[in-house]
């Protein structure tokens, strides 16, 4: 064998050339690989960082067998109190938090406030002191928090001492019980768990919501060893039929739902790993066919040296052998370059992958990785070489030696094949890529309802410590519209919630007024907003009928609303929706919300989802501790930044502005999972492109090189250039042709598997499909080209003396 690696190496240092560019090829291929399969093992394959991962499981409620609803308080108790499956349950509700430490400025942090079984659920031991157990602080009076290890390091600065210290956090002293291991964070980019007293909803809710109506928080538990699938359904099942008993007869039935949290956190992100790995796999099947069709060629190049080592007694096998060992030499050497190009790659990737993908901190080239790569390398070793191989072994002596020249009629037929399969596989990519770019440029045309230009945003949450009430809020949200207003640079300015394109959102049912709902029917539906006047003007939201939000709207008023068109329409069509009467309480007797606007439809939640129904409401009349400011301004961005943190800092010095943005990079933002898919695959296909531009090629120049005494004869006889050059340009268009109708099959099955995250376009579209074709086909025309034009200028007389 060492003889065979020795021979191997001496036989591609004989050819720099070709084995430099079939290892530059194997290591893009590989590399890629390496790069996305790191990303495949960190997210979707290593298990979850807490012990016996697969018992802990996401809770939630569900009208219908896709929705996937929020907690209300009123059912999380009845859940926690009676459930018979969980060792552990705690609820928890997202939330922004303003930070001060012992030395620092005002931070914010991503966090969650968490009921005390929060860390029981998890069972994961803290880095530093202690966290929330159910035995320890059920019934705890002080406020305590717990700190992740970045929050802890920017707040503290590292400290050891930081257990059982006091910090201030909306205003208020916390002591802080522990610090969490770098590896923990649930919700994902979570910073501070927050202790809550138990699920109640986050004073004050107004406008007749009970605690059955508000869903605003999610649920994650731990199953007791030994329940089965089956009795965790069936327990939950009976839990969900009691409570649905307890519910009003309009009220809609509720079922109680538990899937692991593992496919919580990966589910949504898993298809589009995974149709990246199969495109990166396309890639490398397509440089195998590439590398294969080069050694094909070098192979006929050796056939008397292979036939004289049959003659000399050389088995077939000992030849095959020997050419599979030259094959590994180049597979094992790009492998390890493919290692080192797939760890620039992860980085790069690292940069590039969207928020959206979680377990980022998981991607790394580890060991498994590694040995993944190297069995691709050997893998690809074999697909490249087993066919030169072959065909090489079978070389027949006598023949051989006698012939000036041997057939080679068998390896270009196999050589054809191959180019033809390179042809099929880039097509498949370039569908891909052709489908995800038009699908791109249609989002990016989408109106999104808002003016987004010269519009900033930032994110608020206040102290309910401090701002106890509806109207200590309310107070404290008019002082710093005033502020802005008084700034000369500011031409709009209001406060929102939720706001558009941050992944927020509220919705609720409600009730129309002469409208009863029968038993058992659903309520009206819509997604809800609290907002003040001057916030649809600062976001460029038109009024088409009716008035908006007046200062005179206040809590002491009578309820008022601005719908959307879409809400109007759907309620009232071909009326009016003014003068309109909703509530969101049962009770006729509780006073009725007046409808006094429509406002034009938006795309809050995104530009793929359709405007929803929304219902806005004055933030004087439905007050909450989290808002959204949004201002209006020509000035510089930097400028328009800095006004409104002094504006903040005035009004409140330990308030920060988090999240802060302009509304052109928000909706950029939001299209981040569209943007990076095209990327991939729209790199992937120009590569695929280029090796079978560049297969083609080499097919028809090695064509042309071994027909040189044919066409020396046909200028002999008086051929035209145009008439040389004819046939060679319309093979290589036939074999381009012939492979898009191969590719067309697996085109139609990636456009399909693709379907999801397309927008405005079909899987089967057309215009994309016939302008990837002609591309194919004018790359596989200038491939020709290239080598015909060379064929012309064989001399006659020299091919005719050889």
């Amino acid at each position: 064998m060492w003889d065979d690696i020795r021979v191997g190496l001496r036989t591609n240092l004989r050819s720099p050339g070709f084995a430099a560019l079939a290892v530059i090829t194997l290591a893009l291929g590989i590399g890629a690989n390496t790069a996305i399969f790191s990303v495949v093992s960190g997210v979707l394959l290593r298990p979850l960082p807490y012990p016996d991962p697969d018992r802990v499981v996401a809770v939630w409620t569900s009208t219908s067998s896709d929705s996937h609803d929020n907690h209300s308080a009123g059912d999380f108790i009845d859940i926690e109190r009676d459930n018979q499956s969980f060792s552990a349950i705690a609820g928890y509700r997202q939330d922004l938090f303003a930070l001060i430490g012992p030395d620092g400025p005002a931070l914010q942090f991503q966090g969650a406030h968490v009921t005390v079984g929060f860390f029981d659920v998890f069972q994961v031991p803290p880095a530093l002191g202690r966290t929330f157990t159910a035995t320890s602080d059920r019934g705890r009076t002080d406020q305590a928090v717990v700190l992740s290890d970045a929050a802890w390091r920017q707040a503290f600065g590292g400290s050891p001492d930081a257990a059982g210290r006091t910090i201030r956090v909306n205003g208020q002293p916390h002591v802080v019980l522990g610090v969490m291991p770098p590896s923990f964070a649930w919700p994902e980019d979570a910073d501070l768990w927050m202790l809550s007293p138990g699920p109640a909803p986050p004073p004050p809710i107004e406008g007749g919501l009970s605690d059955r109506d508000v869903r605003y928080f999610d649920a994650v538990a731990r199953v007791k060893p030994g329940v089965t699938t089956a009795e965790l359904d069936g327990n939950l099942a009976r839990l969900g039929a009691a409570m649905d008993a307890r519910r009003s007869a309009t009220a809609q039935p509720r079922r109680i739902v538990a899937g692991p949290l593992y496919d919580q956190i990966v589910g949504p992100v898993r298809p589009a790993i995974l149709i990246l790995q199969a495109g990166v796999g396309l890639v490398l099947l397509i440089a195998c066919a590439n590398i294969s069709s080069l050694l094909i060629a070098r192979t006929t190049g050796r056939q008397r040296e292979l036939a004289v080592r049959a003659a000399l007694g050389a088995p077939a096998g000992r030849l095959v052998r020997q050419l599979l060992t030259e094959s590994l030499v180049l597979g094992v050497v790009g492998g390890l370059l493919g290692l080192l190009a797939g760890r620039w790659l992860i980085t790069l990737l690292l940069r590039l992958l969207p928020s959206t993908v979680p377990r980022t901190d998981a991607i790394a080239l580890d060991v498994r990785v590694a040995l993944v790569t190297l069995a691709v390398a050997g893998l690809a070793s074999l697909l490249f070489g087993a066919l030169p191989a072959l065909q090489g072994a079978r070389a027949e002596a006598a023949s051989a030696l006698r012939a000036a020249r041997g057939s080679s009629r068998g390896r270009s037929t196999s050589r054809t094949a191959l180019v033809v399969l390179e042809v099929a596989l880039t097509l498949v990519l370039l569908t891909s890529a052709g489908l995800l770019g038009n699908s791109l440029l249609r989002l990016q045309a989408v109106d999104s309802g808002y003016r987004p230009d010269h519009v900033t945003l930032g994110s608020i949450a206040i102290p309910q410590s401090r701002y106890p009430t509806g109207e200590s809020q309310v107070r404290f949200y008019q002082r710093l519209l005033d502020a802005l207003d008084a700034r000369g640079e500011v031409e709009e300015a209001g406060l929102g919630f939720p706001g558009p394109f941050r992944g927020q959102n509220a919705s609720g049912t409600f009730y129309l007024e002469n409208r009863p709902t029968t038993a058992g029917g659903e309520r009206p539906h819509a997604n809800l907003a609290t907002i003040s006047p001057g916030y649809l003007e600062a976001m460029g939201v038109d009024l088409v009928e009716g008035r908006g939000f007046a200062i005179g709207d206040t809590a002491d008023a009578p309820g008022v609303a601005i719908v959307s068109r879409t809400l109007a329409e759907r309620y009232w069509p071909g009326e009016s929706a003014v003068g309109r009467r909703i509530s969101f309480d049962s009770d006729p007797s509780q006073p009725w919300i007046t409808i006094v606007g429509v406002a034009s439809d938006v795309r809050q939640l995104g530009l793929r989802e359709p405007p929803p129904a929304l219902v806005y409401m004055p933030f004087t009349q439905f007050t909450l501790p989290f808002t959204n400011v949004a201002v209006r301004s020509t000035a510089p961005d930097a400028a328009v930044t800095e006004a409104i943190r002094t504006v903040l800092s005035q009004v409140d010095p330990e308030l920060p502005l988090a999240d802060i943005i302009t509304l052109p990079a928000l909706i950029t933002r939001s299209m981040a999972d569209a943007r990076f898919r095209t990327f991939v695959f729209g790199v992937l296909a120009l590569v695929a492109l280029v090796l079978a531009a560049v297969g083609l090629y080499g097919l028809i120049s090695f064509s042309v090189a071994q027909r040189r005494r044919e066409i020396g004869i046909r200028v002999a006889l008086g051929a035209t250039p145009g008439q040389v050059m004819w046939p060679i340009v319309r093979w290589g268009a036939g074999l381009a042709l012939a492979g898009a109708a191969v590719g067309l099959v697996g085109a139609w099955a990636s456009a399909r598997a693709i379907g999801s995250f397309l927008y405005g376009v079909s899987a089967g579209d057309p215009a994309t499909i016939a302008g990837v074709a002609a591309l194919l086909l004018a790359v596989a025309v200038l491939a020709s080209w290239v080598p015909s034009r060379r064929a012309t200028r064989v001399d006659p007389v020299t091919a005719l003396r050889e």
